[in-house]
C-alpha cells in the first residue's frame, strides 16, 4: 500500500520514474492525446520502479520453457552465439539443404533469423520446414526475441514478414500538415519525398522498396521513427524549427552519431535499442546543444536543421547571382527561378533543400550552410558588389578549407591533408573559425564580379 501512496504522489508532482506525468481533466487531456502501438512488439517489458511488469497476449507461450533457458544463458554461451552468428551472417551461397541443417542445430536468436532471411529470399514464405513454413517460424521468433528484449532480431524479423504499424499514415499526416515533408530511405542511399498524405500501402511500398536492398532492420526502424517524430511534433512542435525536410534516414543518422559520441568505446547499434531507448534518444538528438562543433555540425546537418530566415537569405543571393550558383553539381539559376517564385514561397525552400539534399556528409551540409549565410551577409552589407558567372559553392568551401590549412601549416607546422575534420571541428564566429575562411573566400570570388558603384555612395567591403 505505502509504494501505491508513494506512486499516486509522484503523479501528483508530474513526474515517476523518469517519465513526466500531467493530470487534469480528461476532456482538456484529449485534444492532445494519442494513442500509439507498435503491432509488431508484442511483448514488452517496463520497469515502473514496482519490479519487472510483463505486458503480453493472453495466450499461454509454448516456448516459455525455452525462453527460460534463454534467459539463463552463461557468459560462455553468449560468446558462443557471437562465434556461431559471425560464421551464419552470409550463408545465401550454400545449398539449400546446408541452410536447413544449420537451422536444425542454430541455438541463438539472431542466426536462426539469419538462416531464415536466406531461405525466405531463396525458397519463398511458404517454404515448408521441420517446424512450419519459413513465414511462421519468422513470426514465432518475433515474439520470442520480444520477450527476451532482442530487439535487433525482432526488427529484422518483423521486416521479413512484412508487417506495417497500423498509425504510420496518420502520422505522416500529422507531420505534412505542418507544412513539412517526409523522406523515406536508408542514409547514403536513394530517399522518396512525401509531400501528400498517402494510404498505409503506398508507405508500405515505399518504406519496404527503399530500406529492405540496404539493411532490413531500417524498413521497420523508420516506422518507429515516423510513429516517434508523429507524436513529439503534435506535442512539442518548437523542436523542429528550421527543420522543413524530416529525412528519417538522416535523421537515424544523427542518432547513430549521437551514440558514438555518447560511448566510450562500446558503441551500441542502434537496431539493438529497445522502443523506449529510441524515442529518448530521438528527443536527445533534437534538443541536444553540443560544444563539440564537429558533433554539432553533423547533428544539425543530418537534421536538416537551417538559421531563422534561412530560405530568404539564399534568394537574396540569387537576387545579385545572374547566372545562379551550384552544389554538389546541382545547378540553381536565377532565372526562371526569380520570376516562376516568390521570396516567401514554400516551392522556393523545398527547392532549396532539393539542392543541399545532394550532398552526402552532414558537417559538410552544414558548413554548406554557414557558407551561405556569410554570402548574404557580406552581400547586405555591399550593395554595391554582385558574382559574375556561376558561383561554385564547393569550390568556395574548398578555398576556406585551404586558407585554413596555411594557417595551420604557419601556427602548427602540421602539414596538409584532405581530411576536412579539423575544419569542421573549426568554431564559427571566433578569431581563426570557420567563418573567417568562408567569408575570406567569398570576398575574394566578389571581387572578380561587378561592382555597381553609386557616385554618392563610398565603396566599402565590410
Amino acid at each position: 500500500m505505502s509504494e501505491l501512496l508513494d506512486m499516486l504522489a509522484a503523479f501528483k508532482r508530474g513526474e515517476y520514474a523518469g517519465v513526466k506525468i500531467r493530470l487534469g481533466n480528461l476532456q482538456t487531456l484529449m485534444s492532445t492525446a494519442c494513442v500509439e502501438h507498435l503491432d509488431f512488439m508484442l511483448s514488452e517489458y517496463i520497469d515502473i520502479g514496482l519490479g519487472s511488469l510483463e505486458v503480453k497476449p493472453l495466450e499461454e507461450r509454448e516456448d516459455s520453457n525455452v525462453l527460460d533457458r534463454h534467459t539463463r544463458k552463461s557468459s560462455t554461451g553468449a560468446l558462443h552465439h557471437e562465434e556461431e552468428d559471425v560464421l551464419l551472417e552470409d550463408m545465401s551461397g550454400c545449398p539449400t539443404w546446408e541452410v536447413i541443417q544449420h537451422l536444425q542445430t542454430c541455438t541463438s536468436l539472431k542466426g536462426q533469423s539469419l538462416l531464415l532471411r536466406v531461405l525466405l529470399k531463396r525458397e519463398g514464405p511458404n517454404f515448408i520446414t521441420d517446424e512450419g513454413t519459413i513465414v511462421d517460424r519468422l513470426e514465432r521468433l518475433c515474439r520470442k526475441a520480444g520477450d527476451m528484449k532482442y530487439w535487433s532480431v525482432v526488427r529484422l524479423t518483423a521486416s521479413l514478414c512484412g508487417k506495417l504499424v497500423d498509425s504510420l499514415a496518420p502520422s505522416i499526416t500529422n507531420v505534412l500538415v505542418r507544412g513539412k515533408q517526409v523522406t523515406l530511405g536508408v542514409f547514403g542511399h536513394e530517399e522518396e519525398v512525401i509531400s501528400n498524405p498517402l494510404s498505409p500501402g503506398e508507405i508500405k511500398n515505399i518504406v519496404y522498396s527503399k530500406c529492405m536492398p540496404h539493411d532490413e532492420r531500417e524498413a521497420v526502424l523508420q516506422q518507429e521513427m515516423i510513429i516517434y517524430i508523429g507524436n513529439i511534433i503534435s506535442t512539442t512542435p518548437e523542436l523542429f524549427d528550421g527543420i522543413l525536410k524530416i529525412r528519417a534516414g538522416w535523421f537515424i543518422q544523427a542518432m547513430k552519431n549521437e551514440l558514438k559520441a555518447s560511448s566510450e568505446g562500446n558503441q551500441q547499434d542502434i537496431h539493438g535499442l529497445s522502443p523506449s531507448a529510441i524515442k529518448q534518444l530521438l528527443l536527445t538528438v533534437l534538443t541536444q546543444k553540443r560544444e563539440d562543433w564537429l558533433h554539432r555540425r553533423q547533428l544539425d546537418g543530418a537534421l536538416g536543421r537551417t538559421p531563422k530566415d534561412f530560405y530568404d537569405k539564399v534568394w537574396q543571393i540569387l537576387e545579385r547571382s545572374p547566372a545562379g550558383f551550384t552544389v554538389s553539381g546541382f545547378h540553381l539559376p536565377q532565372q526562371p527561378t526569380l520570376s516562376d517564385m516568390t521570396l516567401s514561397e514554400m516551392n522556393f525552400a523545398l527547392l532549396v533543400e532539393r539542392m543541399l539534399g545532394r550532398i552526402a556528409q552532414p558537417e559538410y551540409r552544414q558548413i554548406m550552410v554557414e557558407m551561405l549565410m556569410v554570402l548574404s551577409t557580406i552581400l547586405y552589407r555591399n550593395p554595391e558588389l554582385e558574382f559574375q558567372g556561376c558561383v561554385e559553392l564547393d569550390k568556395l568551401v574548398q578555398e576556406s578549407f585551404q586558407y585554413f590549412q596555411q594557417d595551420q601549416s604557419q601556427s602548427h607546422g602540421q602539414e596538409k591533408q584532405d581530411d576536412m575534420t579539423a575544419f569542421f571541428n573549426t568554431p564559427a564566429g571566433v578569431q581563426h573559425g570557420t567563418t573567417s575562411y568562408l567569408a575570406k573566400a567569398a570576398v575574394n570570388r566578389l571581387l572578380q564580379g561587378n561592382v555597381n558603384i553609386d557616385q554618392n555612395e563610398p565603396c566599402t567591403v565590410s
